[in-house]
């Protein structure tokens, strides 16, 4: 934790409020959340800032790390009161006019400096277990179909070993909202392509 940090707020907190609810979440029978949101509070446009914890990359990667670990505890295979972390959206930077689906015009140093650093963090600290991408495009391709994005920057940059599952119509998005694939059919071979 940074110096700047570390008097501010506790980590061990948010660990604790996580475990929580993983033990909540798992004595319902449930396995994988969808949880925590490493988005960077950007653009107050946006609909769902109030799932952010932050704007700073350093503080979200952080307290991403600490949810993490409250949710799945410090080892595999998991506990018995311990859920699987989904980090989310992979990557959502700052979509136009603060829509959720509007493509994010960012730069590759905007992408590597700012967005993609809570994931690294994240994944490097607490290892999460799954990763879903955003609704977005970053750099005109849709992100449940960039294999740049999800083998080239999550796999081989940021080391990401676990699985890539679909934010809800993610993948029907390809094909009606992107117009990258001519039905569901094909925007699923895109996507399984990609990684997803």
């Amino acid at each position: 934790i940074p110096p700047a940090l570390a008097s501010t707020w506790d980590p061990e907190l948010v660990e604790k409020a996580y475990t929580v609810a993983a033990r909540e979440a798992r004595a319902r029978g449930v396995t994988v959340v969808l949880a925590p949101v490493l988005d960077l509070a950007r653009d107050p446009r946006y609909g769902r800032v109030e799932e952010f914890f932050s704007e700073d990359p350093v503080l979200v990667g952080c307290m991403g790390a600490a949810a993490v670990r409250g949710l799945q505890g410090p080892h595999r295979p998991l506990a018995k009161d311990r859920v699987f972390a989904t980090l989310k959206h992979f990557v959502h930077a700052v979509p136009q006019g603060g829509l959720n689906i509007a493509p994010a015009d960012i730069s590759e140093r905007s992408l590597r400096e700012t967005f993609l650093p809570p994931f690294a963090h994240v994944i490097r600290e607490a290892d999460a277990a799954v990763v879903m991408p955003s609704y977005n495009e970053i750099e005109g391709v849709p992100s449940h179909a960039n294999r740049d994005l999800l083998q080239g920057a999550g796999r081989e940059r940021l080391g990401f070993k676990g699985a890539y599952f679909s934010d809800y119509g993610g993948v029907s998005y390809l094909a009606w909202a992107h117009h990258v694939a001519p039905d569901e059919a094909a925007a699923a071979a895109l996507a399984l392509k990609a990684g997803v």
